[in-house]
């Protein structure tokens, strides 16, 4: 019950000051999940890259060595196997365990849309020669009847045929896959194409332009629509000095009719389309990363793959052994991630900043309900200790009349008796002084803090206990030196309870050791026992058997305790091997 009451009271604060050192811990928290958000975004781009990477490798090799082209649709392993590498060498990134997984309000990052990123694929023979590789081309499909299966697809590859405006025209289709999120829409309106070899060389080109600034989120949105594609551009290529031997010129003119619904004649071309990445690219992968000699590499994942990853894997086509080199670099750090990054951080601070508004506003709450109870509980004791003065005073005046009228005629047991309630109300008195003192000193809010000579205020204080020491046969030294900023009547009042209380309880023939500096002073004295130090600096709480005498109260170690606490400073006890410490940490 006593240690309920007089529990030590901890220094008052207000929510400003909560809040504040609130903030400061979700600042700390907040950048360490910007630095484990920084981590996680990079591994789990790099990761799905990887996958996709080791995904495409697979379905290449199956392509190129062992996939059919039973219609003659394609022209063979080999160009389908360049049809997929322009249409799969990509990575798609979304931000989770597994690739169905997708953050609605950012979308996904690609590579085909991120002119930073990098997903290079291309098949080499043993010479060292790209044979088919994924730089930029032109895909169509050419259309003889209305039978499916006569169905053709047709390359323009700028290797074969180098001709500025197709080239142009290529570039365009990349920028605008970039810089717009949306595939290039054009129509070839006619061409030379040479069917057996599945080439074709556009001769006039359809371009369709965007009537507004609108922005497509990914490349799956429809773009032909008459509210955003409007208007469109011809362009006749110049096919001068191409040796055209072997093409067939055709017209497609009569199924181009922008917004024309009617029968479809033949022959007609559609689905045309650019794909696969700027031929820089893939020179410069092939060149600084392609390792001639055979798959020398280690494809343990990591989140290295930022920093490109290349992959090697030995196929056979046509009984000649060729490598089926990719490489991939991921770019983590383009805006869309940035944005994402800079949301996720922000709303993370939000929500720890709000969390600790309120912890902090529960917490003055329960403070203010505290303070107020610890307010009325200091006013209850000094009024009883007020009140309790002016009859104790009067039962003390009457014990010591009574005394004077008896010593000469009243019995031993008698005087005894008076003596013995003497003893009881000078202890009372000195007890209610210091109960107020202690209150006293709890209430001071600002003290008057000036600079003290630590070592020579506790000179200064020992001197009144030179008799005392003399008895006792006790050695007391005082060692160190150094100023501290402080109140020197709190300060004095805390030296000097320790001093006392070291004094009262060092055994005969012991020591005090009194130590002073810039960062702390220590009293150390030699008991009889033991003391338990738990509690001790409550009000009342006494450490042990000696001290439940009437000559100690319980109330010195509080009173410099609360002294040290209103300079801001710390009061420590400890007793270990028969020696007693006591500690104000400045």
């Amino acid at each position: 019950m006593k240690n309920r009451l007089f529990r030590r009271r901890l220094k008052r604060t207000t929510f400003g000051k909560l809040f504040e050192k609130a903030m400061a811990a979700v600042i700390v928290i907040t950048l360490l999940f910007a630095v484990v958000l920084n981590y996680g975004i990079e591994y789990f781009m790099c990761r799905q890259a990887f996958s996709q990477q080791s995904s495409l490798e697979n379905q290449l090799s199956t392509s190129v060595q062992y996939k059919e082209d039973k219609y003659d649709k394609i022209g063979g392993r080999l160009n389908i196997a360049s049809l997929e590498m322009g249409t799969w060498t990509y990575y798609l990134n979304t931000y989770g365990f597994e690739e169905s997984f997708t953050v609605p309000f950012l979308g996904h990052i690609a590579s085909d849309s991120d002119r930073e990123g990098i997903a290079v694929s291309a098949l080499i023979d043993g010479n060292g020669n790209v044979m088919i590789s994924n730089a930029a081309k032109i895909w169509c499909v050419l259309k003889t009847d209305n039978n499916p299966s006569n169905n053709k697809w047709l390359c323009y590859d700028p290797e074969g045929a180098d001709l500025p405006e197709l080239r142009q025209l290529i570039d365009h289709a990349l920028d605008v896959r970039y810089s717009e999120h949306r595939m290039l829409s054009f129509d070839i309106l006619s061409a030379y194409v040479d069917i057996s070899g599945h080439r074709i060389i556009p001769h006039t080109v359809r371009v369709y332009y965007k009537k507004s600034d609108k922005r497509y989120a990914d490349l799956n949105e429809v773009i032909f629509d008459d509210e955003v594609i409007a208007l469109y551009e011809d362009t006749e290529i110049n096919t001068e000095g191409i040796n055209l031997s072997g093409y067939e010129f055709m017209d497609f003119q009569g199924n181009k009719k922008y917004g024309d619904d009617g029968p479809e004649t033949y022959p007609s071309c559609g689905f045309e389309n650019v794909w696969g990445v700027e031929k820089e690219k893939v020179d410069k992968a092939v060149s600084e990363k392609y390792k001639s000699g055979g798959p020398d590499y280690d494809d343990q994942f990591d989140n290295t793959i930022k920093n490109g990853n290349a992959s090697y894997l030995t196929v056979t086509y046509n009984d000649e052994k060729c490598t089926l080199f990719t490489y991939f670099k991921v770019f983590v750090w383009n805006k869309s991630v940035k944005r994402m990054y800079i949301i996720l951080t922000g709303m993370f601070f939000l929500i720890m900043a709000f969390i600790a508004f309120l912890r902090c506003w529960a917490k003055n709450t329960k403070n203010q309900s505290q303070y107020a109870f610890e307010d009325y509980q200091r006013a209850l004791t000094n009024n009883l200790a007020h009140d309790i003065k002016t009859p104790l005073a009067v039962i003390g005046g009457y014990a010591e009349n009574l005394i004077e009228m008896r010593k000469e005629v009243g019995s031993e047991k008698e005087l005894k008796y008076l003596s013995s309630i003497m003893k009881n109300v000078a202890y009372t008195d000195d007890m209610i002084a210091k109960t107020l003192e202690l209150s006293a000193t709890e209430q001071i809010k600002n003290p008057n803090k000036t600079k003290v000579d630590i070592k020579a205020l506790a000179e200064k204080l020992t001197e009144k206990y030179t008799t005392a020491l003399e008895e006792k046969s006790i050695e007391l030294t005082v060692e160190g030196g150094g100023e501290v900023s402080a109140d020197e009547d709190m300060l004095s009042a805390a030296v000097e309870n320790l001093i006392s209380n070291a004094v009262k309880y060092t055994r005969e023939g012991g020591s005090i050791i009194i130590t002073a500096d810039r960062k702390r002073l220590s009293v150390v004295n030699d008991t009889a026992e033991n003391v338990d130090t738990k509690d001790l600096l409550m009000p009342f709480v006494k450490g042990d058997k000696g001290r439940s005498d009437k000559n100690s109260h319980g109330l010195g170690l509080a009173i410099a305790a609360a002294a040290a606490e209103r300079n801001g400073f710390r009061l420590k006890v400890d007793c270990k091997d028969k020696r007693f410490t006591a500690v104000i940490e400045f």
